[in-house]
């Protein structure tokens, strides 16, 4: 048997204490996730760190009409967004395909090979295909940018906490498969928000179930109307009866918080589509206001010292980003997704390509402050969706879900040892426009 040096044994003792330190001080983790903004347009703007990857300092531009290589005419994203969008950008996968490679059908084949790259310049020709327009300023909208005063909630968070300004949606779709990648680590072949999300018709193991194998308490908190919270996607959660048990009204969020009863793992489902989610016609203002009363419950609750709270949105909503998605990535499963795309043919995804980047916050008193996280060091995959069960498998000795869950990168070394004690009790009041 080989003898161990003592820096071997050393190195390999500091490592253990450093990871039980970090878990030690996490015993609640709080997610929420918002709807469709992408990072340049959410949080592009910020200027409190210059190492977040924005669009300032760098303009960033679509042409007019990304199908024509003789188009001269560009539209370049401005300071400008509206508290309400005026129009609700394309998200369909074939719709997204437009906006990241200039085509709704990308050869996948010389995709995989790097023939076929993403040059995230179609979001304008999108805008104006979608909506009929030949108004450059209202298709503008998919491309402009908010400032720190249109978002101070948000701004005071990142100022304070860590952004990330390389985390991805999980599907370059709409809502509810990013929604079930972010759960389940797969979508099970689902590419639209179609009627299996509305009866509980996903078969696959989700976190929710995952928890409850290890009697790991958790609730989904919601504010929906017309539609189930994300833990009643699945089959389990309806035939468990968990869906009666652990599916609870958003305002029971608020006086659990109070009291110091919220459970290890919180998930919030925001209000869609109208009022406080971000998804347009949402105004921005009102999502502050949501955002600044979950941090602020958190914050001057009783389990603040030892929760870890991810602010996330599902996808970018058809919202313009400047960085190329990642391609050729493990999906969740081997099944795939057909759709017509606008001009009437069909086209299949495999779920091996990220979507846009979306703006996503970790938020905690062992956090540092300030922090602008980049593309993860020293492993192999991205920060993306499916990061958030990848990590609660590290935080909980969990099993990981799917291979695209253990592709994912992971963020534990950004829980610091020390308990700050700087955090804001309150956040800045919301502002219109």
């Amino acid at each position: 048997m080989a003898v161990l040096s003592v820096v071997t044994l050393l190195t390999l003792a500091l490592g253990a204490t450093a990871q039980a330190s970090w878990k030690s001080h996490i015993k609640n983790v709080v997610v929420l996730v918002e709807e469709n903004r992408s990072f340049d347009t959410l949080v592009g703007g910020l200027t409190y760190n210059r190492n977040i990857d924005g669009v300032l300092g760098k303009p960033y531009c679509n042409p007019v009409n990304v199908t024509d290589p003789n188009s001269r005419q560009k539209v370049c994203a401005q300071p400008k967004a509206q508290n309400v969008a005026e129009d609700d950008p394309n998200h369909s996968i074939s719709g997204v395909n437009m906006q990241v490679f200039g085509t709704w059908h990308p050869d996948e084949a010389k995709v995989a090979a790097g023939e076929e790259k993403p040059t995230m310049n179609g979001f304008i020709t999108e805008q104006m295909l979608t909506y009929h327009t030949d108004d450059v300023n209202r298709a503008a909208e998919a491309i402009n940018y908010f400032t720190p005063n249109h978002i101070p909630a948000f701004n005071a968070l990142a100022e304070n906490f860590v952004l990330f300004d390389r985390w991805f949606c999980a599907v370059p779709g709409p809502t509810n498969p990013n929604r079930a990648y972010l759960t389940s680590g797969t979508s099970h072949g689902h590419g639209r928000n179609d009627a299996a999300f509305d009866v509980s018709g996903l078969p696959q193991r989700s976190i929710f179930q995952q928890l409850s194998e290890r009697n790991i308490t958790w609730i989904n908190y919601s504010n929906t109307t017309g539609f189930l919270p994300d833990a009643m996607f699945y089959e389990w959660t309806a035939k468990s009866g968990k869906a009666l048990t652990n599916v609870k009204p958003i305002n029971q969020f608020y006086e659990d918080a109070k009291a110091g009863k919220l459970p290890r793992f919180t998930y919030i489902n925001p209000e869609c589509c109208s009022y406080t989610s971000y998804h347009p016609p949402s105004p921005i203002s009102m999502g502050e206001g949501f955002i600044k009363s979950v941090y602020e419950a958190l914050r001057n609750g009783p389990q603040w010292n030892e929760t870890l709270f991810i602010l996330t949105f599902d996808e970018h909503g058809g919202f313009a980003d400047h960085v190329p998605t990642p391609v050729n990535v493990p999906a969740g499963d081997d099944l795939t997704y057909t759709e017509n795309a606008p001009d009437g043919k069909p086209m299949t995804f495999d779920f091996k390509r990220l979507g846009p980047r979306v703006p996503t916050l970790l938020i905690s008193p062992w956090v540092g402050k300030g922090v602008v996280q980049n593309a993860p060091a020293g492993q192999a995959g991205e920060f993306t969706h499916t990061s958030i069960p990848a990590f609660l498998a590290k935080l909980w000795d969990l099993d990981l879900l799917t291979p695209r869950v253990a592709w994912s990168a992971t963020f534990e070394n950004l829980i610091t040892g020390t308990l700050r004690t700087d955090t804001p009790k309150t956040l800045p009041e919301p502002v219109a426009w």
